[in-house]
């Protein structure tokens, strides 16, 4: 019973599952709102390819994480820590264009940080390190 009871997933991270994919939806409709801009900052090919590639990448780690996966957590910590300092002034930017789109960053930023809390926290953090019986 106790290695049964070890292996479901625990609420904090189905609640971190779930405000990751918020935040990806949030995600979704800042590049939409904000995509005259994005697309003059690059050709639209590049563009286009970067921001396909990020929401795959991001969709296939929080798929992971949803899985169980200790990499996809770490790997996902990572990328947001290399990512949360140029983001401050790309905010600011964003917030000069549109208020909605500020607010919706600063929603963003939030969703991950407090999902990587949760992942990072127990009970999620023991269920990623969860020893499988031989």
């Amino acid at each position: 019973m106790e290695a049964q009871s070890a292996a479901q997933k625990p609420q904090s991270v189905s609640t971190a599952v779930n405000l990751l994919w918020a935040s990806l939806a949030v995600g979704l409709v800042k590049m939409l709102m904000d995509f005259v801009h994005l697309s003059g900052m690059a050709p639209a090919a590049f563009t286009n390819f970067v921001l396909v590639f990020t929401f795959a990448l991001i969709g296939f780690l929080i798929f992971k994480i949803s899985a169980g996966k200790n990499w996809a957590r770490i790997t996902f910590l990572v990328l947001f820590i290399i990512g949360v300092l140029p983001t401050i002034p790309i905010m600011l930017g964003e917030c000069s264009r549109s208020a909605v789109l500020g607010a919706l960053s600063v929603a963003q930023v939030g969703l991950q940080a407090y999902a990587l809390f949760l992942l990072f926290s127990q009970p999620g953090a023991g269920w990623f390190r969860k020893v499988v019986p031989a």
